[in-house]
């Protein structure tokens, strides 16, 4: 067995089971109105990730395969509107921007790193070979995509990019509320 592999499931496990802070009303609130130096940095970066993340999107659709029946009956329990239209690819490497400071932000949130095992972009949900058989990765991100149809687009990647500045990925309400549900649909 692959040496990164072990130390990949070693680390999630301790991962899964340390205990992470929820956030407090105080920190809740803040996310819904960060301060004004964390809009001024999404408003600026916004529109580029918009396109980028529609883009990719749009070029990874073709290529993903649809859900299987049971796959469409543990995301509408989940919340997905329309199962039908989720695609799943497995990709070597996760998608990063070319710009060059979107790639260093998208960098500083840890996307595209040996560590990212999965992601939602909008209804394509990409897995690395490592965790394309896993469902309860699987789980995880159609948990995103039940975000995504409950915010739309504008609004769940606003929110995500403020949760991820404010309370980084550990904390992030979104990705708690993805890490409770996955636990709950094992």
């Amino acid at each position: 067995m692959n040496k990164n592999y072990v130390f990949v499931i070693l680390l999630s496990s301790l991962v899964g089971c340390a205990s992470v802070r929820n956030p407090s009303v105080e920190e809740l609130d803040a996310l819904d109105n960060p301060p004004q130096n964390v809009v001024e940095k999404i408003d600026r970066f916004f529109p580029a990730v918009l396109d980028w993340f529609n883009l990719t999107e749009a070029d990874l659709r073709p290529f993903g395969r649809p859900l299987s029946v049971r796959e469409q009956e543990t995301a509408r329990k989940l919340g997905v509107e329309y199962p039908e239209d989720v695609r799943v690819l497995v990709v070597q490497k996760l998608p990063i921007p070319s710009d060059p400071e979107l790639k260093r932000e998208a960098e500083r949130y840890g996307l595209g790193s040996f560590f990212e095992m999965g992601r939602t972009m909008g209804h394509v949900i990409l897995l690395k070979p490592r965790v394309a058989d896993n469902a309860s990765v699987l789980v995880h991100e159609l948990v995103h995509v039940s975000q995504f149809d409950r915010l739309g687009r504008n609004a769940f990647l606003r929110r995500y990019i403020v949760e991820m500045e404010m309370m980084g990925y550990a904390r992030a309400p979104m990705e708690l509320e993805a890490f409770a549900k996955q636990k709950e649909v094992r």
